[in-house]
């Protein structure tokens, strides 16, 4: 169990790390996302400036939340399946909160973009997304819900296959959209179509 706790840990960790930055890395970036953030409509031109800063703010405290509680895990230390469960449960609180925005979105049929991680003129918002962030959310319920059957200290060869396989999954996460993109359905341009 301790594993796949430290696993999940280890795709949050990856996921809103790779948010977080690809948002802050440059003011270029930074107002793409914050014009992706207005398009959506979900918020009033007042509230936007705030609500992207504590979106953004809250992705990194995720981020550094299941660093430190890798951290301890690897470590062996005291508390640490409370800090994993902490930075699971403040996981699953954002990743609901996004996948929320994204249905509302999608059910008042809006046309907006995603610049979830750092994607330049990202892709419109669409059933793909809201895939995604339903699928990470119950990986990090499956998570949250394992960290009291945890034991304190996994093995280290474990720790290291565990960790290397949430660092995956969230690499697969961020980039969503291109494999949604390449198993989609091609669609034939041409004369006369």
């Amino acid at each position: 169990m301790t594993e796949f706790v430290l696993a999940v840990l280890g795709t949050a960790l990856g996921v809103f790390a790779v948010s977080s930055v690809s948002k802050l890395r440059g003011r270029a970036a930074y107002l793409d996302y914050l014009a992706s953030l207005r398009d959506t409509t979900l918020l009033s031109e007042r509230a936007l400036p705030g609500a992207a800063v504590l979106l953004v703010t809250g992705e990194a405290i995720v981020a550094v939340a299941a660093a430190f509680a890798v951290a301890l895990v690897v470590a062996g230390l005291a508390g640490v399946m409370a800090a994993a469960g902490l930075a699971l449960a403040l996981a699953c609180v954002l990743t609901a909160v996004l996948a929320a925005g994204v249905t509302v979105v999608l059910r008042r049929g809006i046309t907006a973009t995603c610049a979830c991680f750092g994607a330049r003129a990202g892709r419109p918002l669409g059933p793909s997304h809201l895939i995604r962030n339903v699928s990470l959310l119950v990986v990090l319920l499956a998570g949250l819900a394992c960290v009291p059957f945890a034991s304190a200290r996994p093995s280290a060869p474990g720790s290291l296959l565990a960790l290397a396989g949430g660092l995956v999954a969230a690499l697969l996460f961020a980039r969503w959209d291109d494999l949604a993109y390449l198993f989609s359905p091609a669609t034939v341009t041409g004369p006369g179509r």
